[in-house]
């Protein structure tokens, strides 16, 4: 049995693996980037006097929310980024834990000018509005160098 090799089909279905595996990656990671969760912060500090925070933007465009600031230990580098965003909605009681992304800011570090490493403090969040209740709070949740404070923040995601 002699057959003849067919590139052009064989190129055709690797084509076509490639996109739907691609497709399935793209679609996946899509839906983990915007998972909503409620999370227990009951063993959270609430006392955050020491903290210095700002909620620079929160903006609505094609049915998503993107909210952007920044929240550090003054006098403290942050050796580990790991701010999250939430969402607590006072009806219920419950707060969503927002996807979120710590991103570089060294602006932060120049102007406290204290010697102390802050370049990782920035936070960033695009989530779908329907994933969480109309009227939630925005808190932000600092677990920066073990810390584990919940900020309480007096704006509203959206109305």
């Amino acid at each position: 049995m002699n057959r003849s090799y067919d590139k052009a089909k064989v190129g055709k279905i690797l084509l076509f693996v490639f996109v739907l595996s691609a497709a399935v990656y793209l679609f996946l990671l899509y839906f983990a980037n915007q998972r909503v969760d409620t999370v227990d912060v009951s063993g959270c500090d609430r006392n955050t006097e020491s903290m210095k925070y700002k909620v620079s933007k929160i903006s609505s465009k094609y049915d998503y929310i993107e909210i952007q600031g920044y929240a550090y230990e003054p006098g403290v580098s942050l050796l580990t980024a790991d701010t999250v965003l939430l969402a607590h909605d006072p009806a219920t009681d419950l707060y969503y834990k927002l996807p979120t992304e710590n991103t570089k800011r060294t602006k932060l570090t120049k102007n406290a000018d204290d010697g102390c490493n802050y370049d990782y403090a920035q936070f960033k969040s695009t989530v779908l509005q329907k994933k969480i209740p109309r009227g939630c709070m925005l808190c932000i949740w600092y677990r920066g160098n073990g810390s584990n404070k919940l900020i309480q923040t007096d704006n509203v995601i959206y109305d």
